[in-house]
């Protein structure tokens, strides 16, 4: 097994209790596939360290997994990309496969993926991957293999043992775990790119995004992101609708009508100073979704 360590010329700006890490498999399953490489970014003592943890063939995995512990059991926090749907699960595993006494806590995980994944409609992305969200904010990448050719280059380099090819997959590794510490500071990377909405009162002053929404015969329930501002826990409870606010999310969700018109169209709507309709038949209406919920949260938290 190989350890290769860098000590990067300037000073990233990262928690001295948080790491960063990204891992490198030999497929997607963790109950017949093994890591071959795990890469680690932390701060220490004022330097910025990039570490990576090579396997040289597949035996080595418990040793790689015994030194990336090591290495990290004192760290309170991580981010991955996806890690909480893919390289935390399979970390685990591959531990409890080789009886090491340790599991990385998802709780702990902050996924830049799970975050973006809710803005990909209103930042117009056609894909949520890493390289994706580089392009989108303008990170240069060098490396130009992706995971599943990372995967055949490796089981030619366990054949051959040719550092080229070694080089090319830790360069891949490499600049995932470099590129997510330019994202560490996503909130506010999305955030410029989004008009929000304000909120201002004596009690209050939130700013904060509507991410997604559910309709159906009786209901519409709008879901909002806090980007900032303190707040208490709100509970609004309205004849027509409620609005709880917990953590960084606020629910709106909204009694809504239905009725059939002279022309047999079946049309959900809300009575406010007007007919409000939100559904023409199959054609959701997400204009007017959009306005009433927002007008709907404004009016009443502006007013608490």
């Amino acid at each position: 097994m190989k350890i290769i360590e860098k000590i990067l010329s300037e000073n990233l700006s990262i928690d001295n209790d948080t790491f960063i890490f990204d891992i490198e498999t030999t497929g997607l399953n963790p109950k017949f596939c093994k890591i071959i490489l795990i890469g680690i970014l932390y701060n220490c003592q004022d330097k910025t360290i990039i570490k990576q943890f090579f396997a040289e063939n597949e035996n080595d995995e418990k040793e790689l997994l015994t030194n990336f512990i090591e290495e990290i059991y004192h760290f309170k926090n991580h981010i991955t990309f996806n890690g909480l749907a893919f390289d935390i699960g399979f970390i685990n595993y591959r531990l409890k496969k080789h009886n090491i006494d340790f599991n990385l806590n998802k709780e702990d995980d902050f996924d830049i993926f799970k975050f973006v994944k809710l803005f990909k409609q209103s930042l117009n992305l056609k894909s949520c991957s890493l390289t994706s969200v580089e392009k989108y904010f303008g990170i240069h990448r060098e490396d130009i293999i992706n995971g599943e050719k990372s995967i055949k280059l490796y089981e030619n380099f366990v054949k051959t043992q040719d550092k080229n090819i070694m080089d090319i997959i830790l360069l891949h590794n490499y600049e995932d775990v470099y590129n997510l510490s330019k994202l560490i500071n996503i909130k506010d990377l999305v955030k410029e790119k989004l008009d929000l909405l304000y909120i201002s009162n004596e009690n209050y002053n939130l700013s904060i995004f509507p991410v997604n929404y559910k309709i159906n015969a009786k209901k519409l329930t709008m879901n909002y992101f806090i980007f900032s501002g303190e707040h208490n826990n709100i509970s609004i409870y309205n004849d027509n609708y409620s609005i709880i606010c917990e953590n960084n999310d606020i629910s709106l969700e909204i009694n809504i009508n239905k009725g059939i018109d002279r022309d047999n169209n079946t049309i959900l709507f809300y009575s406010l100073s007007k007919i409000i309709p939100l559904k023409f038949n199959d054609q959701v209406l997400e204009k007017n979704i959009y306005s009433l919920c927002n007008f709907l949260i404004k009016n009443e938290l502006n007013n608490i």
